[in-house]
């Protein structure tokens, strides 16, 4: 079947602006889209908040949210240059990856599938996991590698290197500087360094960097790694990558040859490996488990306690044993596959459970909970363990964990039983969270203040503006606003907003 790519990339500009690890309440919709600004907008950081990095110590990963005004340039120029259809057919040119840009019937494959292996549609895991056994067929080794810092690391003037390589943008970068109009210049050269310059203002003119959180920064990235499996497959390197994660199948002891090749090719696109990643896994490997079978063959009933048990059991059992992400899994199939729980204190106990401990899991036993709060009650103590737990969230700079229990109590109505967790969070730089707290009509006016006072985002700023809180002219001086600001009086002429 033939792909719509105008009606994909029109979805990919609207669900593809914030990452999908926030709570639903953040969207946009076609509407913000109907008036582009000047394509030399205002220069404005975007908001940056952090998450857990779904691995086995506490680091944590900066997702962003570009400055809408930068963000619908970078949109505009996409559809009108048809990039997603070029960027997708040369991506699906290479069968190196699995983690492609669109799955096989044209839908979008989204962050969380790229982020997380065992969140993928399973039975699409598993399809994979049998295409990996074929391809590994007489290796005697994996060894895994890992780009350090891929999207950090991006090297923005390499955009035009995804569809002509290093080699050729750098013939064509000579031509190009020292004379623009020489007509011997590839087009696509022209066309993918003005791309260059539209990424770019997303992140405030700076040429390294792909804000990790946006649909599109994902499908540029997929394009450079596709450019480098190219040019791993010339040297005769067999290997699968997920992402900036490879799987490299090794048929004699030479491992040291191959890292130095990955080196070589990394260097001139801009990256390296993060060798404290880099392993050697020795036969047998891709031992994995069915997930999705393993679900099935434990909720196709009325789940009893003893049912409810070995099921959470089972799956907690999987994650202490190294199958990461498997608490995950368990709830995104939950979601998408209502059980039938006999004792709902025991479900509701589990998912809380969760939520103290497993930060990875947190968004979806979060949503199973609003889901369900007219059969699971949130009684005092359990809002007591919420409101502490929000508290050591802000301490320790855990935002998005904030959010997301922000969000739950809002949906579960209890929100307005815990004043002091609402003083804490006005007092805290968790501005996504603050404006969440206003949009719903949450705070009193003394905290508008205080939070007016300490508000810098420019989303947090176009909410306030766009809901009267704060003036134009302060809205412009705290900005610095000049081009976006006919934009921004649009959308609140409309009563659009970011946060519903």
């Amino acid at each position: 079947m033939e792909r719509d790519y105008i009606k994909i990339a029109e979805e990919i500009s609207i669900t593809g602006f914030f990452s999908e690890y926030l709570p639903p309440c953040f969207k946009i919709s076609k509407e913000f889209f109907e008036k582009i600004p000047n394509k030399k907008c205002d220069l404005i950081k975007p908001v940056c908040f952090t998450m857990s990095r779904f691995n086995e110590n506490e680091a944590r990963r900066n997702i962003f949210i570009p400055e809408f005004c930068s963000y619908a340039v970078l949109t505009n120029f996409i559809k009108k240059h048809n990039i997603i259809k070029e960027l997708v057919e040369f991506c699906e040119s290479e069968d190196s990856s699995f983690s492609p840009i669109l799955d096989t019937d044209g839908t979008i494959m989204r962050h969380e599938q790229v982020y997380d292996k065992t969140n993928e549609k399973n039975s699409k895991y598993i399809e994979n996991i049998v295409k990996k056994i074929i391809r590994s067929k007489g290796a005697k080794k994996i060894l895994k590698l890992d780009i350090s810092n891929c999207f950090s690391s991006f090297y923005i003037h390499m955009i035009p290197s995804i569809l002509l390589g290093y080699e050729q943008t750098e013939n064509e970068y000579n031509k190009y500087k020292k004379d623009k109009k020489d007509l011997s210049i590839n087009p696509v050269y022209i066309k993918y360094q003005k791309l260059d310059e539209v990424v770019r203002r997303q992140n405030l003119n700076q040429t390294n960097g792909l804000l990790v959180g946006t649909q599109y920064s994902k499908i540029i990235s997929e394009g450079i790694l596709t450019r480098i499996d190219i040019e791993l497959k010339e040297e005769n390197i067999v290997f699968s990558r997920y992402v900036d994660d490879y799987e490299v199948y090794l048929y004699e002891d030479n491992e040291k040859e191959i890292i130095s090749i990955f080196e070589k090719i990394l260097k001139k696109y801009g990256f390296s490996l993060n060798h404290e990643k880099t392993e050697i896994i020795n036969f047998p490997y891709y031992v994995e488990e069915n997930l999705e079978k393993l679900f099935n063959s434990l909720s196709d009933k009325k789940l009893n306690n003893s049912d409810l048990m070995n099921l959470f059991n089972t799956f907690f059992s999987l994650e202490k044993n190294g199958t990461k992400g498997a608490i995950r899994y368990l709830l995104k199939s939950i979601e998408t596959n209502t059980i039938h729980v006999l004792n709902s204190e025991l479900y509701k106990s589990y998912l809380l459970t969760i939520i103290k401990n497993n930060e990875r899991a947190i968004g979806k036993a979060c949503l199973l909970l609003i889901e369900n709060k007219d059969t699971m009650t949130l009684n005092l103590e359990e809002l007591n363990l919420i409101n502490n737990l929000i508290k050591i969230y802000i301490k320790n700079n855990c935002e998005i964990e904030t959010i997301w229990l922000i969000y739950l109590l809002i949906e579960t109505n209890n929100i307005k039983k815990c004043k002091k967790t609402i003083d804490v969070i006005v007092e805290s730089n968790n501005e996504l969270a603050q404006i969440l707290l206003i949009r719903k009509s949450i705070v009193n006016d003394v905290q508008k203040d205080i939070i007016v006072k300490k508000s810098n985002s420019w989303i947090a700023l176009y909410e306030l503006y766009a809901m009267d809180i704060i003036d134009e002219s302060t809205f412009i001086e705290k900005l610095s606003l000049n081009k976006n600001l006919e934009i921004y009086k649009i959308l609140k002429d409309k009563n659009l907003h970011f946060i519903y």
